[in-house]
């Protein structure tokens, strides 16, 4: 009986033991370093605006990317300053060992002086090469075309682009006929 009791306490002291250790172990914390609400971010080039991205909540992460999770809005600016094109997604996510942004939901590009709109699932920009791509399936409404695909390459203003494989083409004729 004093045996069996010295084992039970025993194996109390022990199980009480590793459960302070247990406890001790510090947590890591892996969540945004930073979260900015109303976010914008300018790029430039020799004093001469480039892009703006807008963003309701930006997140800066851990390893140095940046998280959008509700979604932002970029002008891209002519070298004159104009206004050549926006990009709308739901939600982006920055790679800054890359320095690529990857747009993903509704993506929406439209390009204001050729009244072109580029409508994807997934969208890459990179802003040094000026450069957009994906190899999801797009669709690219023109005023007189729509046409789809999958994958595409283009600069950042879609003022050149090319449709990887396109899957079809529509001739819009707006006299009614």
């Amino acid at each position: 009986m004093v045996r069996a009791i010295s084992i039970f306490i025993i194996i109390l002291l022990v199980s009480c033991v590793k459960e302070a250790e247990e406890k001790e172990i510090p947590q890591t914390y892996t969540g945004p370093l930073s979260k900015l609400s109303g976010a914008t971010i300018m790029y430039s080039d020799s004093a001469k605006q480039k892009a703006i991205v807008k963003a309701e909540e930006l997140l800066d992460l851990q390893n140095g990317d940046r998280e959008v999770p509700k979604g932002m809005f970029i002008t891209f600016f002519e070298k004159d300053g104009t206004i050549s094109a926006t990009l709308k997604a739901n939600y982006a996510y920055y790679y800054k060992e890359d320095d690529r942004w990857k747009a993903t939901g509704n993506v929406v590009v439209n390009n204001i002086a050729n009244k072109e709109t580029l409508k994807s699932e997934e969208l890459f920009w990179e802003p040094k090469n000026e450069d957009v791509y994906t190899e999801k399936f797009v669709r690219i409404e023109t005023p007189g075309e729509l046409m789809t695909g999958t994958g595409l390459k283009a600069k950042q203003d879609f003022s050149e682009w090319t449709l990887e494989n396109p899957e079809g083409l529509i001739d819009v004729n707006d006299d009614g006929a």
